[in-house]
């Protein structure tokens, strides 16, 4: 681990620490009309899954791992993972299914020489947070069978309400107030944007994972988040019709 992870991992072994023991079994009950990025995985992943071995990196509270197990996702093994102490334990207490296993992976260090043994690997709320997203999404790909697909969701910084934040020469933080400086709670962060070290648009994010990455193709999964600005409905449309505009980034990486 790199210095650059110890420092990260005591962050989010203090962020996180009261779920060791007070950990949530809360699920998500199915939508039609996903707003936000647990939802919208919720939503699209089963629709593109054939079933097989899941990877979920970064799985923290689990609530993406238990709501897709209660939806019924035909899966033969879902392996959880996370490298805060506190999360892992959070997710052994409420992981129930015995398809299910918990494990300690670092996704900036993924292993060299693990075999393609994955038919899915998700990274919700993940990408932002690497140290170095080019070797961890090589490294993903290497994980996938033949077929596989990775499923990401990652705040989009060209967003209509960011690009409005640099027309008046603010900062477009993607996961804090003040200019990456304050917690949407109010407090002051400890980490700049709360640990958002990279910033993606769909159009970069796309040739990263297939120039340089060696993912086959991509496809974009729109959906609209934050305050209404027409009605549930129409916003999605709007997500759908303009995704670099309305939508944050969720898309699908083939294998």
């Amino acid at each position: 681990m790199t210095v650059a992870s110890e420092g990260l991992k005591r962050h989010y072994e203090a962020k996180y620490a009261v779920e060791a023991a007070g950990a949530s079994a809360e699920t998500l009950p199915p939508v039609s009309i996903p707003t936000n990025r647990f939802e919208a995985c919720c939503r699209f992943f089963p629709e593109r899954f054939r079933g097989g071995d899941v990877l979920e990196l970064a799985a923290g509270s689990g609530l993406v791992a238990r709501s897709l197990m209660a939806s019924g996702l035909a899966f033969a093994s879902y392996t959880a993972s996370d490298f805060s102490d506190a999360r892992l334990e959070g997710l052994r207490r409420t992981l129930r299914d015995p398809r299910a296993r918990v494990i300690r992976l670092d996704a900036d260090d993924l292993p060299e020489d693990e075999p393609a043994c994955y038919d899915a690997v998700i990274l919700v709320a993940l990408i932002e947070h690497l140290i170095d997203p080019l070797r961890a999404m090589r490294r993903v790909r290497k994980l996938l069978k033949p077929g596989g697909f990775a499923y990401i969701d990652t705040p989009n910084v060209a967003k209509y309400t960011r690009r409005l934040k640099l027309l008046f020469g603010r900062f477009p933080s993607t996961a804090s107030c003040n200019e990456g400086l304050t917690t949407y709670a109010g407090q002051p962060v400890d980490l700049h944007d709360e640990g958002h070290l990279h910033y993606f648009t769909h159009r970069s994010l796309a040739l990263l994972l297939t120039q340089r990455c060696g993912f086959a193709r991509v496809q974009g999964l729109p959906y609209f988040t934050g305050g209404r600005l027409l009605g549930r409905t129409v916003d999605h449309g709007l997500a759908r019709l303009w995704p670099g505009m309305f939508s944050e980034l969720c898309l699908v990486a083939y294998a």
